[in-house]
């Protein structure tokens, strides 16, 4: 047997073929490599087949065969900069007509890091005593959950989610208490709320054993975009 080596890689019996029968077609095989040693051989034969480790035969008594499987060939090398590219050229972009601008977002042209406050609830009696929870503009949802806008977790009399909802109104200014999801009810200044209730500065929210003081930012005198038009002005 002439034992021979394409510029691939490839063996094959140069007595059997004239060229390379694994790159008939120029496509590299990809299902096995056969390599066959008649008895009689003296030593051993290193066999270096493609995408794989080296293996040596030993000569034997008998002609036996030893054959690699599913042996696959990339024929192009890719660096690791061109498959970081190819992977974000294939990924789907994100769907933007399904995200909700705020409207801060879109009066405010400098960047923030998140929406910028309009007023706090401070607690005066409960748990969370003395602490301030910040409301931004739109629905703000009070409940114990961490995935409330002002989460009093712990407080058990407090329904888990959506208990009640400040909302900040920011083309009239104005802050507003509406009734959540949750069956519980909720007070303003001891009246209880089953409509829509426009807050006035240093009004107490009882939502069970938590009573919250409204403390506005942003009024009639002042809001965020005030600072955008008076930056246009000058």
């Amino acid at each position: 047997m002439n034992l021979v080596k394409c510029s691939k890689g490839h063996f094959y019996d140069g007595d059997k073929f004239a060229s390379c029968p694994h790159c008939g077609g120029g496509a590299a095989s990809t299902d096995s490599v056969t390599v066959a040693i008649p008895s009689g051989g003296s030593s051993d034969v290193t066999v270096a087949l493609p995408s794989s480790e080296p293996v040596t035969v030993a000569s034997g008594a008998a002609v036996e065969s030893v054959t690699q499987k599913n042996v696959e060939v990339n024929p192009v090398d890719v660096s690791i900069f061109d498959a970081v590219s190819q992977a974000q050229d294939a990924a789907p972009m994100p769907d933007d007509d399904n995200r909700t601008v705020s409207y801060y977002s879109q009066k405010i042209t400098q960047p923030v890091m998140k929406e910028p406050v309009v007023g706090w609830l401070v607690c005066r009696s409960g748990s969370w005593f003395g602490q301030s929870f910040t409301l931004k503009s739109g629905r703000n949802f009070i409940g114990r959950s961490a995935g409330m806008d002002v989460c009093l977790d712990g407080e058990a009399s407090v329904s888990r989610d959506r208990h009640a909802v400040i909302i900040y109104e920011p083309h009239e200014r104005m802050f507003i208490a509406q009734p959540g999801d949750s069956r519980e009810l909720f007070y303003v200044n001891d009246d209880v709320v089953l409509d829509n209730v426009v807050l006035k500065p240093y009004d107490v929210i009882s939502i069970g054993k938590v009573d919250l003081m409204m403390i506005p930012c942003c009024t009639k005198e002042f809001a965020w975009e005030d600072l955008v038009k008076d930056e246009e002005e000058k």
